[in-house]
C-alpha cells in the first residue's frame, strides 16, 4: 500500500465519520424533541450529562477508535503503520486524558487483537477475491466481521462503563470528603 491509497483511506474514513456524526445529529435532534421524562432517557442521557470534560474527551477518543476499527474492518484494506499508529495514539490518548495508566497495557493488548481481526478479515477477503470463490468462504467471512463488529462494540462500551463508574467513583469520593 503507497502513501497515496494511505491518505485516500484517510480521507474516506473522514467522509465516513462526517456522514456518521450528520446521522447522529438527525437522530438526537428527533429524539430530543421528543424527550419526555421518564426513567429509560434519563439513564441515558444522564450517562453523558454528569460526565466531566475529561471523560467526554476520553469517551470520544473511543468512539473515533471505535469507528475507525469498523471502517477498517468493512474497507477490506487491511493494515498498514500509519492505520495502527492512529489506533493506537486514540487508546493511549483515551488513557492517557482520563488518567488511566493502569489500564494502558490491556488496552495496548486489546488493540493488538483489534489488528489482528482486521487483518484476518483482510486475509479471508483477499482470498475470496483473487483465489476461486467459496461461498463457504463467504459464510466464514461474514460471520468473522460480525464477530469482530460485536467484539469492537463490547469493548467500546465496556470502555465507557469504566469511565462513568470511575466517575461516579470520584464524585462519590469528593462528595464524601466535604460532607464532615
Amino acid at each position: 500500500m503507497n502513501n497515496k491509497e494511505i491518505i485516500q483511506g484517510l480521507v474516506n474514513f473522514t467522509a465516513v465519520s462526517i456522514v456518521f456524526l450528520i446521522v447522529l445529529l438527525i437522530i438526537f435532534s428527533i429524539f430530543l424533541k421528543k424527550f419526555k421524562f421518564n426513567k429509560k432517557n434519563i439513564e441515558i442521557y444522564g450517562l453523558f450529562l454528569n460526565l466531566d470534560t475529561i471523560s467526554l474527551i476520553s469517551i470520544s477518543s473511543l468512539t473515533i477508535n471505535y469507528l475507525f476499527l469498523v471502517w477498517c474492518t468493512l474497507s477490506f484494506q487491511g493494515l498498514n503503520i500509519i492505520y495502527v499508529s492512529f489506533t493506537i495514539i486514540l487508546v493511549f490518548l483515551s488513557d492517557a486524558v482520563s488518567d488511566n495508566f493502569n489500564n494502558l497495557p490491556k488496552s495496548l493488548g486489546l488493540t493488538v487483537v483489534n489488528c489482528a481481526a482486521i487483518q484476518i478479515t483482510y486475509l479471508i477477503y483477499n482470498h475470496l477475491m483473487t483465489e476461486k470463490f467459496s461461498y463457504l468462504l463467504a459464510i466464514i467471512l461474514g460471520l468473522v466481521v460480525l464477530f469482530v463488529f460485536l467484539y469492537y462494540t463490547y469493548n467500546l462500551l465496556r470502555q465507557i462503563n469504566n469511565i462513568a463508574v470511575k466517575q461516579k467513583y470520584q464524585k462519590e469520593k469528593k462528595y464524601k470528603k466535604y460532607k464532615i
